[in-house]
């Protein structure tokens, strides 16, 4: 098992890294038992997984569960208001605790009923997609999208812990599986060349990827996660940097209805933006921008943007919850493990570099040498 700790003072907690540790909550969780749990999880991750991890969890207290629609479509208020109902009927005090089960959604979902639930009940999670264990399990940012803008509703609220287990991937899709590695590309290129040479030599859309692979990829990632969020918890300034690819990617899912892509693919599209503006600025040399194009196709396809029309991702954008005084800072590569943050990023270069994602949907997978 890995250990890494997200060190924050008293909100101080440890993400574990290991095959088979959803079977040894008990153990992992133990300063927490005897407290009423509520699992939140998918129907559909309920399926495969959910009877096995309460069974776990017994060994903590009375566990009740919520079910709740899959997709990010569904991560909104009304879904909320089913989570609410569920802890009122589970009798879910202030000293319970809440346990999210399934991918980025279910834990943003879960994560922000907890933090707003009688003002803020302890939560774990338990990632089951490949995305969730490397983004959203770590770091506290919890919430709900609006009809115009994803995550808009939201809070920061740190888990008690994050147990990942690697052994949930094998009934993961294999478009899940890439729109996970798509986030640990984006943390490869914050700060990690080793991380990006391995993900550039993985089979394409890393089937078949050999499990020491899997688990070191997860773990680089999370390590990169964790010390930035360690170095900047309410994303004041240094956490910036991880929204590397997600300025241009939160904009294509809202544009799309949160249909059409997943939240990787859309980062994969906002990747090749960035990397594309930070090369017109001549911030990113040619062989770097290709390089990072490159190792974003080597994971597989991804849905058409070329009949999203400039003018509403622009005004989606325009409403980004992290811009100030009317400026959205876009995170710029310019380089394999270095990226700048700049807030002067303007609509014409955004137009252009939408025009150009476009331009790319009939280039061929092509295999990267590195950086």
């Amino acid at each position: 098992m890995l250990e890494i700790p997200v060190e924050l003072g008293a909100r101080r907690y440890v993400v574990s890294v290991g095959h088979g540790l959803a079977r040894q909550l008990p153990e992992l969780l133990a300063p927490l038992a005897g407290r009423r749990a509520v699992v939140v999880a998918s129907r559909r991750v309920w399926k495969s997984h959910g009877r096995a991890l309460v069974r776990s969890l017994r060994g903590l207290g009375a566990v009740h569960t919520c079910l709740v629609p899959d997709g990010e479509r569904f991560k909104s208020r009304r879904t909320l208001e089913a989570v609410y109902d569920a802890f009122l009927e589970a009798r879910l005090r202030r000293d319970g605790l809440v346990v999210a089960l399934g991918g980025g959604v279910v834990g943003d979902l879960a994560g922000f009923a907890a933090a707003s639930w009688m003002r803020g009940v302890d939560w774990v999670v338990v990632p089951t997609t490949l995305l969730a264990m490397v983004d959203s399990s770590i770091g506290g940012k919890v919430g709900v999208n609006h009809a115009r803008a994803k995550n808009m509703i939201g809070a920061f609220h740190q888990p008690r812990a994050v147990v990942i287990d690697p052994t949930f991937l094998k009934t993961l899709p294999a478009r899940e599986l890439r729109s996970g590695a798509y986030e640990i590309l984006k943390c490869a290129v914050l700060g990690d060349e080793a991380l990006f040479v391995s993900l550039c030599r993985a089979p394409v859309g890393l089937s078949g990827w050999a499990r020491p692979d899997v688990d070191n990829a997860i773990a680089s990632a999370c390590r990169i996660k964790a010390e930035v969020v360690a170095g900047d918890e309410r994303e004041r300034g240094l956490r910036h940097v991880l929204n590397l690819g997600h300025t241009v990617g939160h904009a294509l899912e809202s544009v799309s209805g949160y249909r059409r892509f997943t939240h990787g693919e859309a980062v994969g599209w906002g990747l090749i933006g960035a990397a594309w503006i930070a090369r017109h600025r001549t911030l990113l040399s040619e062989p770097a921008y290709d390089a990072i194009a490159s190792a974003v196709d080597q994971l597989g396809p991804r849905p058409r943007v070329s009949d999203l029309e400039p003018r509403r991702i622009l005004e989606a954008i325009s409403h980004d919850k992290k811009a100030r005084a009317g400026r959205v800072p876009f995170v710029l590569p310019t380089g394999v493990g270095r990226v700048v943050v700049h807030d002067d990023v303007t609509r014409a270069e955004i137009t252009r570099a939408l025009r150009a994602l476009a331009g790319r949907e009939a280039l061929p997978i092509r295999r990267s040498s590195g950086p």
